[in-house]
């Protein structure tokens, strides 16, 4: 009687009945992962960031390092440490999303090096504050941050589209790149697509230019 009630009052509200099974969720990292440190750290950098792709599913699709500690082995050990996160994607309604998330990693103090060598030609232990970080710019990330709830169910199923964004992240076309296999869902999801609000994730100082995201979206 009690949800009967409260999925009346839902509906008197103006949303959807079947909504109140699907609260909106933020996006939530549910297992992290060290750094396996390389026995030797010449970083000129204290931190090490990245860019994380997940998909509607909340697995990584791809990676992306947007600031190095200026040491290859320790940022190649810390992408291997980002492959071994798990995340659990956002909601929506009764639609989870791919989405981009921050990551990092900081170096330990005594792995930094100022530049340049002592007379025996070996790395100068940093005594003083690390050299200032640079921003390593491409392709930008792309978060969902408004979608329109649909006012009925859709049938369940996972679609991929390909949004093209110019570089104020307004959309410029969308075309279907993976079927759900059920052609309403599909074209819920192009729509939603569509009129759905994006926002580009950059590093400091890095310029935002147009892009093609690969939207995915899983109906419940």
């Amino acid at each position: 009687m009690l949800a009967f009630v409260l999925s009346s009052l839902i509906a008197a509200a103006g949303e959807p009945a079947y909504l109140a099974s699907c609260p909106a969720a933020q996006t939530r990292i549910i297992a992290t992962s060290g750094v396996v440190e390389p026995l030797t750290i010449h970083a000129t950098n204290r931190k090490v960031k990245f860019m994380v792709d997940i998909g509607s599913d909340g697995e990584i699709r791809h990676a992306t390092m947007t600031e190095s500690s200026g040491d290859n082995a320790y940022d190649a050990a810390a992408l291997d440490a980002v492959k071994r996160y798990r995340f659990a994607p956002p909601t929506q309604g009764c639609i989870s999303t791919s989405t981009v998330v921050p990551v990092e990693f900081t170096v330990p103090l005594i792995g930094l090096v100022q530049p340049g060598t002592n007379a025996a030609g070996n790395p100068i232990l940093a005594t003083a504050a690390p050299a200032a970080a640079v921003a390593i710019c491409g392709a930008p990330g792309v978060q969902l941050t408004g979608l329109d709830v649909p006012d009925s169910r859709q049938a369940p199923g996972t679609v991929d589209i390909d949004v093209g964004l110019d570089a104020a992240a307004h959309v410029t076309s969308a075309k279907l790149a993976r079927a759900s296999g059920n052609a309403k869902t599909d074209a819920a999801g192009l729509s939603a697509a569509r009129t759905a609000q994006y926002a580009f994730t950059l590093p400091p100082g890095c310029r935002p230019s147009p892009t093609t995201y690969r939207l995915e979206l899983t109906y419940r």
